[in-house]
């Protein structure tokens, strides 16, 4: 059995991944990850991720942005290089639900466990996010 875990956020609007992006970045959080710039654009339903050179992340970002992207799932990692630790932010058709699942180095609750600790993410995410008009969010660590 895997954990999973992941925090989801409504909004009042919809809100693109740009504006996410840029209000997280502040934070230390970024685009670029180990392995470059990983994006969705899932217009087959097959939840292909891509990956894409850093220096291409703000046409990576337009792209994901794009108007007749609203109607389909669309996504982009994010990583804190001085947390070391990152995940999948997943936005969902019409805009106003995003979710993120840490994925990268995920920070366990304690050491030796196997629990995420998921009110270090909300503390990184939430201020930021609520700036944008984050309505609520549900976070949830399951075994499974």
């Amino acid at each position: 059995m895997s954990r999973t875990a992941d925090i989801d956020f409504t909004f009042v609007r919809p809100v693109t991944v740009a504006s996410v992006v840029r209000a997280l970045e502040p934070f230390g959080w970024s685009t670029e990850e180990p392995l470059g710039v990983s994006h969705l654009l899932d217009e087959d339903e097959d939840f292909d991720w891509q990956r894409g050179e850093p220096a291409d992340a703000e046409a990576i970002l337009a792209r994901l942005d794009a108007a007749d992207t609203t109607a389909t799932h669309v996504g982009v990692s994010l990583f804190s290089k001085e947390a070391g630790t990152g995940g999948l932010l997943l936005f969902f058709p019409g805009r106003t639900v995003i979710s993120f699942a840490p994925s990268i180095n995920r920070r366990p609750l304690a050491e030796g466990s196997s629990l995420t600790d998921v009110s270090w993410y909300l503390g990184q995410m939430a201020g930021p996010l609520a700036e944008l008009g984050m309505s609520g969010y549900t976070a949830r660590d399951l075994d499974g």
